[in-house]
């Protein structure tokens, strides 16, 4: 059994639709049993989404902080997190979960070619892709939580070195399929600066965070003693 976390701003009524989209393929086309869905949505004023579990919060915006608030109502022994601007092909879970117990704790789908296999590795975009990422709770066991020191981009670059510090093996699942509509719901983000500041704005963030918390050897990521931006 899986349960499923999907992070939502459903501020007009296309990306409410895109949401239920989500909602209805991953549960439909999952190849195994899934336990709860948990949508994370930024909008108060929109009812819950029938059939899940749907959280609100008061909180700044945080993707990785939301991720947080909905893996603490999981039960099941797989979590997916993701984007609601998404659309699930059969088996996506199921052939996730296979290459989990072949001993990847976190996997991540491909979204533009179905391959024979994995792809091991922690490069964002071509391993990890931080729009789903899917893994055993055991890694939340290792890792205590999403980190969150950014706001939204850089949020998947932070998980990777969580990943690599704690020694938690990653891959792409080649016969897991998820398309990914790209950036939906930031592209409906008109103000230039507030684009700015939700893309690039939070790359000098990250570079803090890696350089106080982590030690790159060029091989391998240490975590230096006491490291902690969580929040």
């Amino acid at each position: 059994m899986i349960d499923v976390v999907i992070v939502s701003n459903s501020e007009t009524s296309l990306l409410r639709g895109m949401t239920s989209m989500a909602i209805r393929t991953a549960r439909d086309n999952a190849g195994i049993d899934v336990g709860k869905i948990v949508v994370i949505e930024q909008c108060r004023w929109r009812k819950p989404y029938k059939g899940t579990k749907t959280l609100h919060y008061d909180f700044e915006f945080n993707y990785n902080k939301c991720l947080n608030l909905g893996f603490s109502v999981c039960e099941s022994q797989y979590v997916a997190f993701c984007n609601n601007d998404l659309h699930f092909s059969k088996n996506w879970a199921l052939n996730a979960i296979l290459a989990i117990k072949d001993g990847y704790l976190s996997v991540s789908p491909t979204q533009k070619h179905i391959f024979p296999g994995i792809l091991p590795g922690y490069e964002i975009g071509k391993h990890i892709l931080g729009w789903c990422i899917i893994m055993d709770r055991i890694v939340m066991d290792r890792i205590g939580q999403f980190d969150c020191p950014v706001d939204f981009w850089y949020s998947d670059n932070v998980y990777a070195l969580q990943l690599q510090a704690a020694g938690i093996p990653h891959a792409l699942v080649g016969n897991s399929y998820v398309r990914h509509f790209t950036s939906t719901t930031l592209n409906k983000v008109k103000n230039s600066r507030k684009r700015m500041a939700m893309q690039k704005g939070q790359e000098k963030i990250f570079n803090k965070y890696k350089q106080e918390n982590y030690v790159d050897t060029g091989t391998e990521i240490k975590a230096k003693k006491g490291n902690s931006n969580r929040r």
